[in-house]
This record gives C-alpha cells, sequence and structure tokens, in this order.
C-alpha cells in the first residue's frame, strides 16, 4: 500500500545554526564539577600516623594553641608541621589547599591593612600567619577524613546530635542537588541551537528546580530515615584497642603543649 509524503518532507532546508557561545553553561558546569569534586575526594595516602578521632583533636586543639598564643614562635612551628604533613597529599589537593589558604590569608590582609598603616604592621602579620596556617589545617582535615569519619570523631567528642545531624544532611545535599545542577545545565546546553541571548536567563530556572527538587527530597529523605527507626540520635562509636597512632598522636600532643608552655614562659619572662 503506497503511503502518501506530503510535499514539505520531501523538501530540502539548508539550515546553518549561527555559532554561539556556551561559556556561561560550560562553566557553571565545571564549577559545580569542581566543588562535588572537592567533597568527595579524598588523599589519605601517607598520612596513617594518626586516627580519625586524634587527628581531629590535635587540628583543634592546635588552632586554639595556636589563636591564644603570644609568642610568633609557636605559630611559625605549627605552620612548618602544617606545611610538612601537606607534602603528603597528591599535587592537586596540596595545589589546591595552598590556594585556599593563601586566598583566607590575602583576606585578612585587605583587613588588617589600615591597621597595618597606622603603624601596627606586626598585627597584621601575626593573624595573616595564623589565618593561613589555621585554614591550611582545615583543608587537611577535610583531605584526609572522609566526612562520615568527621561526624564520629564529633559524637565520640560528644558533640550535640542536632549539630552533627545538620553537617551531615547539608554535606549530602550538597552533593545530591550538585549532580542535580550539572544533569540540568547539560541538559540546557545539548538543548540549546544556534544563537541564544537569553542563556544567562536559565539560571532562575535551574535555581528554582533545584529548589523543588530539594523539596521532594526532603520529604523521600525524611520517610526513609522514619522507616529505618532514625530518631535524631548518632550512636557512639565501639571502643576499640589503642593502637600505636594513639601513642604517637598522644607524645605529639603532650609535646606541643609542653612547648606551647615553654614558649608564653620565655616571652613572659623577656
Amino acid at each position: 500500500m503506497a503511503t502518501n509524503v506530503p510535499e514539505w518532507m520531501l523538501q530540502t532546508e539548508d539550515y546553518t545554526a549561527a555559532k554561539d557561545s556556551d561559556g556561561f553553561l560550560t562553566k557553571s558546569g565545571l564549577s559545580v564539577l569542581s566543588v562535588l569534586s572537592r567533597i568527595r575526594e579524598t588523599s589519605s595516602k601517607g598520612l596513617i600516623w594518626a586516627s580519625p578521632s586524634g587527628m581531629l583533636l590535635t587540628v583543634l586543639l592546635l588552632i586554639v594553641l595556636m589563636a591564644v598564643s603570644k609568642n610568633m614562635l609557636f605559630s611559625y612551628v605549627v605552620l612548618a608541621e602544617t606545611l610538612l604533613a601537606s607534602l603528603f597529599l597528591c599535587n592537586k589537593a596540596l595545589a589546591r589547599s595552598v590556594k585556599t589558604s593563601l586566598s583566607a590569608m590575602l583576606l585578612s590582609v585587605l583587613i588588617l591593612l589600615p591597621a597595618a598603616l597606622l603603624g601596627s604592621p606586626r598585627t597584621m602579620l601575626t593573624v595573616s600567619v595564623k589565618v593561613f596556617t589555621s585554614v591550611a589545617l582545615l583543608n587537611l582535615v577535610s583531605q584526609v577524613l572522609p566526612f562520615n569519619k568527621i561526624t564520629e570523631s564529633l559524637k565520640a567528642f560528644h558533640v550535640p546530635d542536632i549539630f552533627i545531624f545538620t553537617l551531615d544532611i547539608t554535606i549530602k545535599y550538597i552533593v545530591m542537588l550538585g549532580d542535580v545542577c550539572v544533569n540540568m545545565l547539560n541538559a540546557l546546553r545539548l538543548r540549546s541551537v544556534g544563537k541564544n541571548r537569553t542563556k544567562g536567563r536559565a539560571l532562575s530556572g535551574v535555581l528554582g528546580v533545584t529548589f523543588l527538587k530539594s523539596r521532594e527530597m526532603a520529604d523521600e529523605m525524611y520517610g526513609a530515615m522514619a522507616c529505618r527507626g532514625f530518631e535524631g540520635e548518632y550512636t557512639k562509636p565501639r571502643t576499640r584497642a589503642l593502637s600505636w597512632k594513639d601513642g604517637v598522636t598522644a607524645l605529639f600532643l603532650v609535646a606541643m603543649i609542653a612547648f606551647f608552655i615553654y614558649t608564653q614562659h620565655a616571652i613572659a619572662v623577656a
């Protein structure tokens, strides 16, 4: 049986789409992927000298001691130790850590620049070194420890469950909603044909869909957690036997506390 094909389907058309730059969509997608890769990536190779709880305790204690220290020698020693430990990271993680730390230090320099111009450059130097070291230590922890180990360590330190739950859910939602944004940006880029000067306006649509998707995912997560009997309480990690890592961490902490007391006493005597 013959089929009659409409004449318009038999006509040939030469259509050449105008060149258009999709730099906005590409850069937006790459930015989201970069953030997701930082969250998912860990680089703990070589950093096996401390347990997760011990490493988190060490970093927090060093930041507190460095913040209250009045002797810059202690800050310089902590800075040297941080840079030495960071050398065990992969090249990409090391470069990202240095970049983040330098950005934070530059921000502190800009804030304290008026104080330096008014005759207090030492204050700017002190705060800048402490900010750089603190951010580098936090970057080191985020690169070495998976987030589930961090939340487990926080529970071991008797941190309130509501704080751990908020941190845990926030990190998970950043990853999940980031994947949604990347998929929508890729779909928008593939469906854009020819010259389109209103691609930037699509960002509001992406944000709106992401918000609606977050509401839907929140309801689904609440139902899943309720079905599994979760009531907002995190169980404490099981007590394990002490290992050589705990011994090394304890010796390091004792040495740093003793060095902190010595440096503060030295400056008091001087």
